[in-house]
């Protein structure tokens, strides 16, 4: 674990470089906005739309993103995506791990899954988390370039060479929670399989 956060640590000394090194990068919008995202995905219905505070906003240095609430017979999915035309420091995708547990939750575990969909199959994080007798489920990723991504220092080391290579950092946090339980995961898993192929009608390939 210390080994593998000093790499994480030392790769992204290397990227502050690299970023001062080419200046030159280009910001890819959305296909679509985000305000345009289905209200109804897989029989759920959006029930609740969240805005942040516009200081919260200019902090996190994103472009676009959307905070709703999901929900099918009384079951809800709470449904974040965060999407930057580019990434430079001060304007970067932050691990759902390195701001969750400040809220009070403890993480639990944490492991990549599969996922498996029409169109290909995706690994992404499974994040357990507690706070008192509660307990949440967090499934998340990060996509960007044509990419699907789990693995947050792997998620770093291509945005690395497609700034080097192609002059593009875009990307997007996919985040969802639900409180846990096995039968309510199964329903996250099923609302997952149908929010990839919507995720490829706005994000950038």
């Amino acid at each position: 674990m210390i080994k593998r956060a000093l790499f994480l640590t030392i790769i992204l000394v290397l990227f502050s470089f690299v970023l001062r090194a080419v200046s030159t990068q280009h910001p890819v919008p959305l296909k679509k906005s985000l305000a345009e995202f289905p209200s109804v995905i897989d029989g759920y219905r959006v029930a609740d739309r969240e805005e942040m505070d516009k200081r919260v906003i200019k902090v996190l240095g994103v472009d676009d993103y959307l905070m709703w609430t999901y929900c099918r017979n009384g079951f809800c999915i709470d449904l974040y995506i965060g999407y930057f035309t580019q990434q430079e420091k001060g304007a970067m995708i932050h691990s759902p791990k390195h701001c969750m547990p400040g809220g009070g939750w403890a993480p639990i575990s944490s492991k990549i899954i599969t996922i498996k969909t029409k169109e290909g199959t995706y690994r992404i994080n499974r994040y357990l988390l507690q706070k008192d007798e509660d307990k949440i489920l967090v499934y998340y990723w990060y996509e960007g370039r044509g990419r699907v991504v789990a693995d947050e220092l792997h998620d770093r080391l291509y945005l690395l060479w497609d700034r080097l290579i192609r002059r593009r950092t875009d990307g997007a946090l996919v985040r969802l929670i639900v409180p846990y339980t096995p039968e309510n995961e199964r329903r996250l898993q099923e609302f997952t399989k149908a929010l990839f192929p919507i995720l490829k009608e706005y994000l950038p390939s």
